[in-house]
């Protein structure tokens, strides 16, 4: 066993030979040697004699400490060929003396002190031009993270390299216009003493004195990461307008531009609109007929009750559930190029429904998500909510583990910061933000949170009854036809036993989640190398430039310094204690950035217009004293998402008719401001589920594993069950701007492209709902056109025809002789009109 630690380098040498020395004779001995000294000739640490020739060297038991696979890769540098091996140790004596060349400087002796050795030097010789906010260069000495490059994502200088360092090759360049200090600034260039001192102190780690040169704290006046405070209801003049709190904040801000609201919408539009709105699906025809007659004799109740209703459904769930699936970037699959299938995605997505129709408090679901495997006592549910973080897409290119783990990390992170915080961080990865007051520091203080932690398929407890699963999808296609063939070997009893408990896919922490959770001995590799004492071990560092193979200082978990000061620990803080923050008064985002969301997904726009953006580059609030009120709304209210639907819906502001205004439109064209309902189109899921719902086809049930995408065109389930494959996802979603659940998605694009009425009109599965719902009308009306014509508006856009769409659609039916195909244009048409495809 030779033990190999990660991050090293070592001189390997291998020789090839050959049993029986003559010409035709195959190489077929090989020996190995790790770190040898020129007289460890005839001590190999590994020897090979094979009967036939070596041709390739496929393994060799090395012990890293973590699980070896055939694909794991060694990278080899400085390569040599020889027939000698006194040749070989020469060269590599060689190479060793090149690439170590002396530091630059006369050699320091011991260990360098900052505070009495480096401090005095910089503050003598680079302080009056490279330290303060203000600095002339724009390099600052001052301050650690800025000399190791967190702003620019240039350091000036790594721990423990020296020799590669800026900040030493501008002190000895030749050149006195290049070198530093300026003699301008009448400095003497600095001594060969003194330059070893620096050396040393950047080869021995850099040591800082933090109550000597302390990191700035992070400070903004940015409204968003101001506490939330309960704003003053504002008093408005119009009369007879306002249901509750929502619309005086509304009201408001139209009368300060000249504004006239639109009036409220009529019935049969409320009915539909509530419908659409809160569950995806248009009401029956005998749902708004019951709706309309009741709302004339008692409307406030008829209303309150219908919201109610729909939000004690369990559509309600599937509607509002997708929206949080699109943020959390869910798939059914890895992503990247090969894309692999995750058989257990699918518990999350039912996991998410469940927790809307349950009405969760927000802090719950988030804490579930972010913290599942931290909480006690265990549940399979709290498990299967952390398929948040292990939504993210796994690479399949193995030749760089680090690497692709990292990646994951990294998606992790942020996610986490745009879908929770509202906030950017992809680029504060390599450098301190542009723009936002979050420092690269603050960055690797979030992605510590999730160091400890892996994706894998995890054991559920509770029996329950299994689930089929599909095996080949589990496990690769020869381990699967291995173990068919060894059918009498109790290792395929284990492993098809474990197939048959129930598990999901999820994110787990050895040494910080629950300490039974199992996690299951997949026989396909897993996507990230797995080892639990290196994931309990491992902790957080700053990258430099965002690259794993610079690490730059040790961090503990922690958030944005911005938002806080975080709470000292040595071992760090745990998710579950990052959660507790996340939901508590003291975080100004969490609160505004969902009650923003849940305004969206009823208007169409934020108050917010940036929803994963509340930085000084997003949007400025439309409302900003709305904003908070809703927000301490959600938060007092027991983080409610329902309470906050029935203020929204039941306010002025939601009841409006959509009615142009000239005079209001002059003023505001984009209705920002919303003098009327703002016009929406169906999500994709939306637009295939209500073309189900008028044809009468639709399956209502609700959960379990997805439906394979070969049997898409007949499926009659709501397209939330498709499959979701990051590669391959359902046409139908394709057309109407799906997300590509790469990253967070906290809007859909709303695109207009001909492939749509191509889709609308052309494809197998719209033609064949047409053909369905022709059939049903005229079973419903028997031979009279009339009635036919009556029956298909009914069932498709939940009203009666006008007078001129009658007359145009008796003259199609009686054009043709009142043939089945006509009937089946029509309905097709019906199905493919605007109406149809908007929430009204």
């Amino acid at each position: 066993s030779i033990d190999l630690q990660r991050g090293r380098d070592y001189f390997l040498v291998e020789r090839l030979s050959k049993s029986v020395p003559t010409e035709r004779a195959d190489y077929n001995k090989f020996k190995l040697w790790v770190n040898p000294k020129p007289a460890d000739r005839e001590q190999p640490a590994a020897s090979v004699n094979h009967p036939n020739s070596v041709n390739f060297v496929r393994w060799v038991g090395f012990s890293t400490g973590q699980k070896t696979e055939p694909g794991d890769q060694v990278w080899i540098d400085d390569l040599v060929l020889s027939r000698s091996w006194d040749d070989v140790m020469e060269a590599a004596i060689s190479t060793k003396i090149a690439t170590q060349e002396p530091l630059p400087g006369t050699p320091w002796e011991g260990r360098v002190s900052f505070t009495h050795d480096v401090y005095p030097l910089l503050k003598t010789r680079c302080f009056q031009c490279h330290s303060g906010v203000d600095s002339e260069s724009g390099y600052r000495l001052d301050v650690r993270d800025e000399v190791l490059g967190y702003s620019t994502g240039d350091p000036l200088a790594e721990p423990g390299k020296a020799r590669t360092s800026r900040l030493l090759e501008t002190v000895t360049a030749v050149s006195p216009e290049e070198r530093m200090p300026p003699a301008e600034n009448g400095l003497a260039p600095l001594s060969m003493e003194e330059i070893g001192l620096l050396a040393a102190w950047i080869e021995q780690g850099m040591p800082w004195d933090e109550k000597l040169l302390p990191t700035p704290r992070i400070q903004s006046d940015h409204w968003a990461f101001q506490r939330i405070e309960r704003p003053v209801i504002p008093n408005f003049r119009r009369q007879n307008w306002g249901r509750n709190p929502l619309d005086a904040f509304i009201a408001t801000r139209q009368e300060a531009e000249g504004l006239t609201p639109a009036e409220e919408a009529p019935p049969q539009k409320l009915v539909r609109r509530l419908y659409l709105d809160l569950i995806g699906l248009p009401p029956t025809p005998e749902q708004t007929k019951d709706f309309v007659e009741a709302f004339r004799k008692d409307s406030e109740s008829t209303y309150s009750t219908l919201v109610e209703d729909l939000l004690a459904s369990r559509h309600y769930g599937e509607r509002w559930g997708r929206y949080w699936l699109d943020l959390a970037r869910w798939a059914e699959s890895h992503g990247h190029q090969h894309d692999i299938p995750r058989p257990y995605a699918w518990r999350y997505r039912d996991y998410v429904i469940n927790s809307f129709n349950d009405d969760k408090p927000y802090d719950r679901f988030l804490t579930e998500q972010i913290a599942g495997d931290e909480l006690q006592p265990y549940t399979d549910e709290n498990l299967i909510a952390t398929g948040f973080l292990a939504a993210a897409r796994i690479s399949g290119n193995n030749m760089d583990k680090a690497a692709q783990r990292n990646d994951v990390l990294v998606d992790i992170t942020n996610v986490t910061g745009s879908a929770v915080l509202g906030l950017t961080m992809e680029c504060v990865q390599c450098h301190n933000h542009k723009f936002d007051p979050i420092s690269q520091r603050d960055y690797y203080r979030l992605h510590a949170f999730f160091v400890n932690g892996q994706l894998s398929n995890l054991a559920l407890r509770d029996p329950g009854t299994p689930n089929p699963t599909d095996l080949e999808n589990w496990m690769s296609d020869r381990a699967y036809k291995f173990y068919m063939s060894e059918a009498d070997k109790l290792v395929k009893k284990k492993i098809f036993d474990h197939t048959e408990q129930p598990h999901t896919w999820g994110f787990y922490a050895p040494g910080r989640s629950d300490s039974q959770i199992e996690r299951m001995p997949v026989v396909n590799r897993d996507p990230i190398r797995w080892n639990p004492d290196e994931l309990k071990n491992t902790s957080g560092h700053i990258l430099i430039r965002g690259d794993i193979t610079r690490p730059g200082p040790e961090v503990t978990s922690g958030w944005p310094e911005v938002l806080g000061p975080t709470p000292v620990k040595p071992e760090g803080l745990s998710r579950l204690e990052f959660t507790q923050w996340l939901t508590s008064r003291d975080n100004p985002l969490t609160a505004r950035v969902w009650a923003n969301r849940v305004w969206q997904w009823h208007f169409g726009r934020g108050i917010v217009a940036t929803p994963n953006d509340f930085g000084t580059r997003g949007s400025v609030p439309t409302h900003p004293e709305l904003l908070d009120w809703l927000a301490v709304e959600l938060m007092e209210n027991g983080w409610s998402t329902r309470h906050l639907h029935r203020l929204i819906v039941h306010s002025a502001t939601y009841r409006q008719q959509r009615l142009h205004n000239a005079t209001n439109a002059s003023v505001d064209p984009g209705n920002l401001l919303l003098w009327n309902w703002p016009l929406r189109r169906l999500e994709a899921e939306a637009i295939r589920d209500a073309v189900l719902v008028a044809t009468g086809e639709l399956d209502h049930s609700i959960g379990g594993p997805s439906i394979p995408a070969r049997n898409e065109e007949n499926a009659l389930r709501r397209t939330l069950y498709l499959y979701q494959r990051r590669s391959e996802m359902p046409t139908a979603m394709k057309m109407f701007d799906s997300p590509e659940l790469v990253t967070s998605c906290p809007q859909r694009g709303v695109s207009t492209v001909a492939l749509q009425p191509l889709y609308l009109l052309n494809s197998d599965f719209m033609m064949h709902r047409a053909e369905v719902l022709s059939y049903q009308v005229r079973l419903a009306a028997g031979e009279d056109q009339d009635k036919m014509t009556e029956i298909a508006f009914l069932q498709t856009l939940g009203r009666v025809p006008t007078d001129d769409e009658r007359k145009q659609s008796l003259r199609l039916l009686e054009a043709n002789g009142n043939s089945p195909d006509t009937l089946v244009h029509l309905c097709h048409a019906l199905l493919n009109l605007n109406e149809f495809l908007y929430i009204p």
